[in-house]
């Protein structure tokens, strides 16, 4: 009996456990799963933010680049600073440069319409120089009820020089850097807009920032470093409008803007006692009482059209011209080193690249006139390969005082400049041969293949041409500190170069 129920007794047991463990291995309902929902509103590649009615997008790309005889900086280009020596010592005739960016665009719906942010952040560095890095963010703005305000493209810009060529010859296009804006657009329909904007402003020529307008009392402008710079500090930003159109068959801009080009002092006179002189980079020192010349506005005014072809063609140009305000005509390139520069053996051609030009010889602010146009036809051979054909003209050409104050200062002896001696003087030309008027110009080709949508390789071949200032003089170049090209007798001539550029692009995101 006791048998039977300690039998009894245990089957009951083991049937307990059994049903326990297939209780605990029963599933639990978990908490619902809030997938990513995609966003239809703006085109593929967007998501809802889960919880949230926001659209967001995220790209990026990650770049190989690879120069031959294009200077020490791809971006400068081969007739700047000691790039332009070509010699065993100054610049280098190989470049390589990697580049990453990342970038976020969200959108949301409100009663003003939709509200954008966007931001692109990345890192570029060329070698040999590590102390080229650089991490930046060249787009950060909002759009809002027909505002853009931030860190975007200017509102003057029309061609595209990226869209046509690896390199950036020089044009109008802040596309890489970006400028600082505040800007409204007003939507007129059938593609028809207008925008006005406060932007950057842009100033050309060496340090410091706000430089572009010489004074010559300071003594010679240097060729490839910096110059005598004497501009106001920025007292009011560029002012810039637009009326465009953007239909099937392409589109087309007309673009003005205004710049502040005003010199900031005399470097001697006014009255009292008047303390002036030049400190390490070229700027001035000393009291307002030495007083200044008139207050003078810049400007520029440009057309540009874009027309689409059948079979993925399309031809782009852009006209620009200019008074003060020269980085509306060339923004890249010549800024940042004050010009164009070029050694070729015993010759040399440079152009000065200014807003304006004072001194007490020229009474006032004397504004540089410049102009150019810019050309591209990109043609399809297949869907995934094609070619580019582009070109560029720009000139700067100074008023008769101008050149005169210009002419005089480049008497002086300066490390680094050239120097017209005085009529007479046995192997150099007088101030008589000295003209700073100069063109700048070139043409190339860029074919490029994407194996997908989002990986390309491609190359690109350039040539540009110096028609130098002063052409035909002798004058003497004195050795700048730290270079090479010794102090000597140089013909002005004009200059040209070869460039080759080879580029592997990977869209990490589309």
């Amino acid at each position: 009996m006791k048998m039977v129920k300690s039998l009894l007794l245990g089957t009951a047991a083991g049937l307990v456990a059994v049903a326990g463990a297939q209780a605990a291995d029963m599933p639990v309902k978990a908490a619902p799963v809030q997938y990513v929902k995609i966003c239809t509103l703006y085109g593929d590649g967007f998501y809802y933010i889960p919880g949230t009615d926001i659209c967001l997008k995220i790209g990026g790309y990650v770049r190989g680049e690879y120069f031959y005889n294009y200077g020490s900086s791809g971006t400068n280009g081969p007739m700047a600073g000691t790039s332009g020596m070509k010699d065993r010592f100054d610049g280098n005739d190989f470049l390589m440069r990697t580049r990453a960016y990342a970038w976020f665009d969200s959108r949301q719906q409100t009663e003003y319409g939709t509200l954008r942010s966007y931001l692109q952040i990345g890192v570029n560095y060329d070698s040999p120089n590590a102390t080229s890095t650089s991490f930046n963010a060249n787009r950060a703005f909002i759009q809002f009820a027909g505002f853009t305000i931030g860190t975007a493209q200017s509102f003057y810009d029309f061609y595209s020089a990226p869209a046509s060529s690896f390199f950036g010859p020089p044009s109008s296009d802040t596309g890489d850097g970006g400028l600082k804006v505040f800007a409204y657009t007003a939507q007129y329909g059938n593609g028809f807009s207008a925008t006005f904007s406060f932007e950057e402003p842009r100033v050309m020529g060496a340090a410091p920032l706000n430089g572009g307008v010489v004074n010559t009392q300071l003594g010679n402008p240097l060729i490839g470093t910096t110059f005598d710079t004497d501009k106001a500090k920025i007292r009011f930003p560029d002012i810039v409008q637009n009326w465009r159109v953007d239909q099937a068959w392409g589109s087309a801009q007309l673009m003005v803007a205004a710049h502040d080009v005003s010199g900031a002092q005399f470097a001697a006179g006014g009255v009292g006692t008047c303390v002036s002189a030049p400190n390490a980079v070229g700027t001035i020192t000393g009291s307002e009482i030495c007083g200044h010349p008139a207050d003078k506005v810049g400007w520029a005014a440009g057309g540009g059209a874009k027309f689409n072809f059948q079979g993925g063609d399309y031809f782009q140009f852009q006209v620009n011209y200019a008074q003060g305000a020269s980085r509306y005509v060339a923004n890249t390139q010549p800024n940042g080193f004050g010009g164009f520069n070029q050694f070729n053996g015993q010759s040399l051609g440079f152009g000065l690249a200014t807003d304006a030009v004072f001194s007490t010889v020229t009474g006032d602010v004397q504004l540089t006139t410049s102009y150019g146009v810019n050309a591209a036809y990109d043609h399809l051979w297949l869907p995934n390969f094609r070619t580019s054909v582009y070109g560029w003209w720009i000139t700067q050409r100074y008023s008769d005082a101008a050149n005169l104050a210009l002419c005089s200062a480049q008497t002086n002896l300066l490390a680094g400049a050239v120097t017209f001696g005085p009529l007479g003087l046995p192997g150099t030309s007088g101030i008589g041969a000295c003209n700073n008027n100069w063109n700048q110009w070139g043409v190339g080709s860029r074919t490029q293949y994407n194996f997908t949508p989002w990986f390309y390789v491609g190359f690109d071949v350039i040539y540009s041409k110096l028609e130098t200032a002063s052409n035909g003089a002798v004058v003497t170049y004195t050795q700048l500190g730290g270079t090479a090209k010794p102090t000597a007798l140089y013909g002005l001539t004009n200059q040209d170069n070869y460039g080759l550029r080879i580029r592997v692009h990977r869209d990490i995101v589309p």
